[in-house]
C-alpha cells in the first residue's frame, strides 16, 4: 500500500493517478474525503499531516508515502516523521523544494530544510524531491489575462527552468516504486531556460493575442505577501530570494529524464492544454 498526502493537489492527483494506473494500491490522505474526487479504487482516508491524529490511522499497513505538505510544512514533516517511525514505514518521498539549495537566505528555504531535516529521522528510506517553479504558477495570470490581456509578473524576470507538474509526479511514482532513489535529491526542472516575459509570449502564441506584460517592482511584492502572510521580514526575503538572479533552476538538470526515462514536458505544451484558464469561458484558479 502506498500512501499519498496532499492527494487532491496538482502533484498528488496526477500521482495518484499514475499509481492507479500501474495498479498499485493507494491511500489517498484528505480533510475532506467526500469531496476528494479520486478514482474509486483509491481508499480515501480523513485526515491530514497538519493533523498529527490522523496520521497512525493513515500509515497503518503503509510500504511507501508521498508526503506532499502545505502551511507549515516543517511542523507537518515532524509528525509525519513520528508516524511513520511508529508504523515502521519503508520508503518516503518528500516533495521539497529547490529554494533549499537557494544561495539567498530565506524563510521558504529554512521551512524546507527542516522538513527534509525532520524526514531524515523517520527511519525510513527516503528521496527528496526539489521542484523549481512549476508551470502552473502562470495560472495566478489568469485574471489579468482575461480581464486587461496583460500580465503582471511578481517573481522578477531572470531565467529559469520551471517544470511540468506531470512531471514532478511522474518522479515521485519512480521514486516510490523502482530502485535506485533511496538516500538521493533531485532538483526538478523543465527542459528549457525560460524568462516569465517568454512564458508571457509562449502563452499569448497559444492564446492568439499579444499579452502586455510587466514586472511588479519588489517593494509591491512585499506588501502583497506580508499582507498575506502577516509577516514582513519574511516577506522582503523571500522576495529576493525570488527575484535574485542565483536561483538554483536558472538551468534545466537532467533529473526528470534520470528518474522517468525520457525529457520533460516544455512550457508550452502547458499552456496548449491549460488554454481555458485564460479565457472568458474558463473555469479559471
Amino acid at each position: 500500500m502506498i500512501l499519498i498526502t496532499g492527494a487532491t493537489g496538482k502533484v498528488g492527483r496526477e500521482a495518484t493517478a499514475q499509481l492507479v494506473e500501474q495498479g498499485r494500491e493507494v491511500r489517498a490522505l484528505s480533510r475532506t474525503p467526500e469531496e476528494a474526487g479520486l478514482p474509486g479504487d483509491v481508499e480515501v482516508v480523513a485526515g491530514s499531516p497538519a493533523d498529527p491524529g490522523s496520521l497512525d490511522r493513515a500509515f497503518k499497513d503503509v510500504s511507501a508515502a508521498l508526503v506532499v505538505l502545505s502551511g507549515d510544512v516543517a511542523a507537518q514533516a515532524a509528525g509525519v516523521a513520528a508516524a511513520a517511525r511508529e508504523a515502521g514505514l519503508e520508503r518516503i518521498v518528500l516533495l521539497s523544494s529547490a529554494s533549499v539549495e537557494h544561495p539567498v537566505p530565506h524563510g521558504i528555504a529554512d521551512e524546507h530544510r527542516a522538513a527534509e531535516e525532520a524526514i531524515l529521522g523517520s527511519g525510513a528510506a527516503w528521496t527528496f524531491l526539489r521542484p523549481g517553479p512549476f508551470h502552473a504558477n502562470t495560472s495566478w495570470w489568469t485574471r489579468t489575462v482575461r480581464e486587461r490581456g496583460a500580465v503582471r509578473c511578481w517573481i522578477g524576470n531572470n531565467p529559469g527552468a520551471p517544470v511540468d507538474e506531470y512531471d514532478i509526479a511522474s518522479a515521485a511514482v519512480a521514486a516510490l516504486t523502482e530502485d535506485g532513489h533511496d538516500g538521493r535529491s533531485y532538483l526538478l526542472t523543465g527542459p528549457e531556460t525560460l524568462t516569465s516575459q517568454d512564458q508571457a509570449r509562449m502563452l499569448g502564441d497559444v492564446l492568439g493575442r499579444e499579452l502586455d506584460f510587466s514586472v511588479a517592482p519588489p517593494e509591491e511584492v512585499v506588501e502583497v505577501f506580508a499582507g498575506i502572510t502577516g509577516d514582513r521580514a519574511a516577506a522582503k526575503t523571500n522576495v529576493a530570494a525570488l527575484h535574485s538572479p542565483q536561483v538554483p533552476w536558472a538551468r534545466p538538470t537532467t533529473s526528470v529524464r534520470d528518474l522517468t526515462g525520457r525529457e520533460p514536458r516544455p512550457y508550452r505544451d502547458w499552456a496548449a492544454a491549460n488554454t481555458a484558464l485564460f479565457t472568458q469561458e474558463g473555469s479559471g484558479t
